[in-house]
């Protein structure tokens, strides 16, 4: 039972298309590409460093005494967008996707080898994952060069799911242990006045949420939280449990970047793995002759959000639409676009479950 159990968890609980899969690869590296590669901005001063300031984290780079030469730096960084373009147009897909990874690692590792560590651990682990899910099978230079037919391995969405679950748990039981269950304090208005006052977040709502005083609300807040983050372990159990969860994640995330100012746009690309790629496709599809133009797919869809992306970074730079500090127009609007796409999947599934319900009593 254990075993038949484990394994229908690991290799069954997901069934993507390879067509799907490589709709999500496209949405993945452009997002990357275009929002979440590492300021390069950053490399000369990081070099300038004295060597007593490199207190490097865990990890490889503990092998270093030192930081090294910007040119370095600049150079891994070509590296890591080849390695996402490549992604991008599924040439050498998989060690492509490896290299992103490892070159990500490397560039993350000496930045927060001054001693600020973020938790951006998942986009290294989601092209590292995704090298071996075979979403490079499809509306790719390898599937045009091969001619084979690849199939889509669930496994590694199986395997997200779970380190997303250990990363929500590892954030969720220190709360525990901190006391946020405990009635008598709310850490969530704490952390919130922090940021406010101590930090200077006060764009968006937080100048609201500074000035209300309801006990009742900051307690669910606190306990919301907790549950949330530590739940999400017990949610990878069962697909579906995981998806609901994610949906969670984007209410939460958007939540914390009204009130608090922090975006965590970094976790969405591994959000965005668990969206109905196959169902996207097939949408997609029905309007299009595969038969005639099988690359119609990828290239008005990636064209498309190649445009979106551009107009937004556009936007972005101009800091026309922007608060004075944090957040980014860009994270506002992709994470303001996540929850509308949350909201739209959201009601497409409670209008299908009411048309079921109406048939079966009728």
């Amino acid at each position: 039972m254990g075993n038949n159990w484990f394994d229908r968890w690991i290799f069954e609980s997901y069934q993507p298309t390879i067509q799907g899969l490589a709709l999500f690869r496209i949405f993945a590296s452009l997002l990357i590409l275009f929002f979440l590669m590492p300021d390069a901005a950053y490399y000369t001063d990081l070099a300038s460093f004295p060597d007593d300031f490199f207190t490097p984290p865990p990890g490889p780079m503990m092998f270093f005494d030192s930081f090294p030469p910007a040119w370095f730096f600049y150079s891994i960084h070509v590296l890591l967008a080849l390695s996402w373009i490549c992604v991008l147009i599924g040439f050498k897909t998989q060690k492509a996707s490896i290299a992103a990874a490892i070159f990500m690692l490397i560039l993350l590792g000496f930045i927060f080898s001054i001693g600020k560590v973020n938790h951006q651990m998942l986009i290294i682990l989601l092209p590292l994952l995704m090298a071996f899910s075979s979403w490079g099978g499809a509306y790719s230079f390898d599937a045009g060069l091969s001619g084979k037919k690849t199939k889509a391995n669930g496994w590694t969405l199986t395997l997200l799911a779970l380190f997303i679950g250990f990363m929500m748990f590892t954030a969720g039981f220190p709360k525990i242990l901190g006391g946020w269950l405990n009635g008598d304090t709310f850490a969530t208005q704490g952390h919130l006045l922090n940021q406010y006052f101590i930090r200077g977040r006060t764009e968006l709502l937080s100048g609201y949420m500074v000035s209300m005083n309801i006990p009742l609300i900051w307690g669910i807040l606190d306990w919301g939280t907790v549950f949330f983050e530590t739940g999400f372990l017990i949610a990878v159990l069962r697909a579906g449990w995981t998806r609901l969860f994610v949906c969670f994640a984007v209410f939460f995330h958007f939540s914390t970047m009204l009130t608090l100012n922090i975006a965590f746009l970094v976790n969405f690309p591994a959000y965005a793995a668990f969206l109905p790629w196959g169902k996207i496709h097939e949408s997609i599809a029905s309007l299009v002759d595969l038969n005639e133009k099988p690359y119609t797919i990828p290239l008005v869809f990636g064209g498309a959000l190649f445009c979106l992306f551009g107009i937004i970074k556009i936007i972005d730079k101009m800091y026309l639409l922007t608060p004075t500090r944090e957040p980014s127009f860009d994270e506002l609007a992709l994470i303001s676009g996540a929850v509308l796409i949350v909201l739209t999947l959201g009601l497409k599934k409670a209008i299908g479950l009411f048309s079921s319900v109406r048939t079966q009593s009728v």
